[in-house]
């Protein structure tokens, strides 16, 4: 059985698997919505967007690495999801919880080539989820 959540701020409506809702609350993971645009003043047509398994939070005072649980949305490397020009890609990530002390952490991919997501010095909240946009 499974229960539709509404992300907060998008309207967008995720179809959760009702242990896995059970898993986040208990466990109290970390949820990341993401967007990407794809500018036509800045790309060329078509751009690919895909979510490697090797990404992380990092608590930037520790150094502390969560793995990331499961991405919704979105294919893992080595597929890829091509984004239009003028259109945005919406997903969400779900992440092992942070250490309770972490005030700011950096959302990052740590992967063997170019392009990676990497964003810094995202303000911790006391709801644990968060939008951020890639572009």
């Amino acid at each position: 059985m499974s229960i539709i959540v509404e992300i907060p701020e998008t309207k967008v409506l995720v179809d959760l698997d009702e242990e896995l809702l059970a898993e986040l609350e208990e466990e109290g993971q970390v949820i990341v919505h993401c967007s990407l645009y794809n500018d036509p003043t800045i790309y060329a047509g078509e751009i690919g967007v895909r979510v490697w398994k090797e990404t992380f939070l990092i608590d930037e005072q520790t150094g502390v690495m969560n793995q990331m649980v499961r991405a919704f949305g979105i294919v893992y490397q080595p597929d890829w999801h091509y984004v239009k020009s003028g259109q945005t890609k919406k997903f969400t990530m779900i992440f092992d919880a942070l250490p309770k002390h972490c005030r700011t952490f950096t959302l990052a991919e740590i992967i063997p080539q170019p392009g990676a997501f990497i964003v810094k010095g995202i303000k911790r909240n006391n709801s644990d989820i968060y939008s951020i946009k890639l572009d």
